[in-house]
């Protein structure tokens, strides 16, 4: 998904704004909107699993320390290296919606 929103911003750095009509200005534009919708959703749904695990690794922790056992703290570094990556994922795709928004106010300067 990221190679495909990559592409999308190359589309966008090669546009020449200075020939562009109205209607294809209003197409580009609701183009931009929608794919800054998909991301705003993937992001979401990116927040919505790192709670769940930083739940686990919570439940999981806890519950390691006061019994002392070995496979619910080690469950509870998997799931912490799983937020992590999570966590990656969602830096990656703000910077490209960043970009994106970029474009949508050059648009709309147009």
């Amino acid at each position: 998904m990221e190679k495909k929103f990559r592409e999308f911003l190359k589309h966008f750095e090669k546009l020449d704004y200075d020939v562009l009509s109205e209607e294809e200005i209003e197409a580009e534009k609701s183009s931009l909107q929608l794919k800054m919708t998909i991301l705003h959703q993937e992001l979401v749904r990116i927040l919505i699993v790192m709670v769940g695990m930083l739940i686990c690794t919570c439940v999981f922790l806890s519950t390691g320390l006061i019994g002392s056992n070995l496979i619910c703290l080690v469950l509870a570094i998997v799931t912490g290296l799983c937020v992590i990556c999570a966590t990656i994922l969602y830096n990656s795709i703000k910077r490209i919606l960043k970009n994106l928004d970029m474009f949508v106010d050059k648009l709309t300067l147009l």
